[in-house]
């Protein structure tokens, strides 16, 4: 499995592909996504989200690692890509392309598709990364272009037994579960950095976060950088 997965092409840490996991623990199609994920977030060059939703709260197994926050994003791309419904194990790809999470061999040539088309804007991270973090621009935007930069702050790894709902008895394991997501602030596309505090946004980065330059709320990612604490 890790030798399928380290074959996919082009992959650059300058410029990685974000991928968006919206699952839960409470759907019985979910594991295998998750497992994937769980593969392919060790991949130099792939930032890895899991977004836990909340409405699968209510039919047997309330995920504790759920939030209407990572629904509202899941949403948001609904919105976005004129989609009639969302669902679970959906898997967005640099906020343009979505999919079902099992499914492997769409997931993998997706990330390909994407890691050749490259991103628009290369970000660093400079400054006190865990309190102040200053992001780095490396390229302006065309004239009047601007962008969203926003925080997913994640715990690197849970592992749950399910006692109640469809996977009752089973063993999970979820890696990068995204904790909260909040909107730093817009980029003009023109200033080389921005500075913020995560005390301001009311978030404490433990473990990792990953900062994702989009295109308004449910748009293309034009940029991404990845900071883990505590890599596995």
């Amino acid at each position: 499995m890790v030798a399928q997965a380290a074959n996919v092409a082009g992959l650059s840490e300058t410029a990685p592909v974000v991928i968006e996991l919206f699952t839960s623990q409470g759907c019985s199609s979910c594991p295998p996504a998750d497992a994937l994920l769980t593969e392919l977030a060790d991949q130099p060059g792939i930032i890895a989200l899991s977004y836990h939703v909340d409405y699968w709260d209510y039919i047997g197994w309330k995920d504790p690692f759920s939030s209407p926050e990572a629904t509202q994003r899941q949403r948001d791309y609904g919105s976005s890509m004129s989609l009639r419904y969302v669902y679970t194990p959906q898997l967005v790809i640099d906020g343009r392309k979505e999919l079902v999470g099992s499914r492997r061999g769409d997931v993998l040539l997706g990330i390909e598709e994407a890691a050749k088309a490259g991103k628009a804007v290369s970000l660093s991270i400079t400054g006190n990364t865990l309190s102040e973090p200053t992001v780095n621009f490396n390229k302006e935007l065309p004239l009047g272009g601007s962008a969203t930069l926003w925080v997913a702050v994640f715990d690197e790894q849970h592992e749950t037994e399910i006692q109640r709902g469809e996977n009752k008895g089973l063993f999970m394991v979820n890696k990068h579960v995204v904790r909260g997501f909040e909107r730093v602030g817009e980029w003009n596309g023109i200033d080389v950095s921005l500075s913020f505090s995560f005390a301001s946004l009311g978030l404490s980065p433990k473990d990792g976060y990953a900062l994702l330059l989009q295109d308004g709320t449910g748009g293309a990612i034009l940029g991404a950088v990845l900071h883990e604490s505590n890599p596995s």
